[in-house]
């Protein structure tokens, strides 16, 4: 077969072409069988175990996320520091330890003090309680940091 015979094959498909057989009646014979077969199929017994366990999984990731992101009480119940409480306490860190430290805790109460001045003006403001929590997280990690230090 030659480039000329192979040319004129290809055109003649071209055109229209009925099918051989009709092949609805055995596509719709299918679909129905199918959905038959799924109508009568019993669920599985492991089914609702594994929605109560990923429920009860999802339960306590939430308890515990919210039990880390919220301040303890003793955070919260903290009298504001004055000024000069502030460079007091700055003070005794520095002379026990690094004074890299102290600056950045007397920084963290500061700026911890405007945040909850701001947060009583506008208490639906939520960003500034994520701003709180984040205040917080970062003194407990400067707490870890002078435990390692000294």
């Amino acid at each position: 077969m030659n480039d000329f015979e192979l040319q004129r094959d290809l055109r003649a498909l071209r055109g229209p072409r009925a099918p051989s057989a009709d092949l609805w009646p055995r596509i719709a014979a299918g679909i129905d069988a199918e959905s038959a077969r799924r109508s009568t199929r019993v669920p599985r017994r492991w089914l609702p175990l594994g929605i109560a366990a990923a429920l009860a999984l999802a339960m306590g990731t939430g308890i515990a996320l919210l039990a880390i992101e919220q301040p303890s009480r003793s955070d919260m119940a903290e009298v504001p520091l004055s000024v000069r409480e502030q460079i007091e306490r700055a003070r005794e860190l520095a002379l026990t330890g690094d004074p890299r430290l102290a600056s950045a805790e007397v920084v963290i109460d500061t700026a911890t003090g405007e945040l909850e001045q701001a947060l009583q003006q506008q208490p639906d403001a939520v960003f500034l309680v994520g701003l709180i929590n984040r205040t917080h997280a970062q003194r407990r990690k400067l707490a870890r940091l002078g435990m390692h230090a000294g």
